[in-house]
């Protein structure tokens, strides 16, 4: 069973669209597509997945990493600070993630949901 949270879509999100499009702003929308397709192509393949998303959730996310990201929540808008690279991002986020998770976020059909 892989436990999916708002952590592993978001920071991930922009490790794959920062090095595709050097672009540092996303939607809330793009980003729960991209999430969403990579937990049903691990679906598909077997692989029991639990995603664990609220509002309540992504809100405390994004406070606790208010140092990477601006959330404007009544625009769905989401900015990765200019201080923050893709190094930056995969220590914090592609780090601790289930493998198979990642290959999914990494898999560039998924990432074209982004694009």
């Amino acid at each position: 069973m892989i436990y999916v949270t708002i952590d592993d879509f978001v920071g991930n999100a922009f490790v794959s669209y920062l090095q595709q499009t050097g672009k540092r702003e996303l939607t809330l929308s793009q980003i729960e597509k991209y999430g969403d397709k990579a937990v049903k192509e691990l679906i598909k393949k077997g692989i029991h997945v639990n995603t664990i998303l609220s509002r309540d959730l992504t809100r405390i996310f994004f406070y606790e990493y208010s140092n990477f990201f601006m959330y404007y929540e009544d625009e769905g808008i989401v900015i990765l600070k200019d201080s923050i690279s893709v190094d930056d991002l995969i220590k914090e986020f592609s780090g601790v993630i289930n493998v198979n998770l990642l290959k999914e976020l990494r898999n560039q059909e998924n990432i074209n949901c982004l694009l």
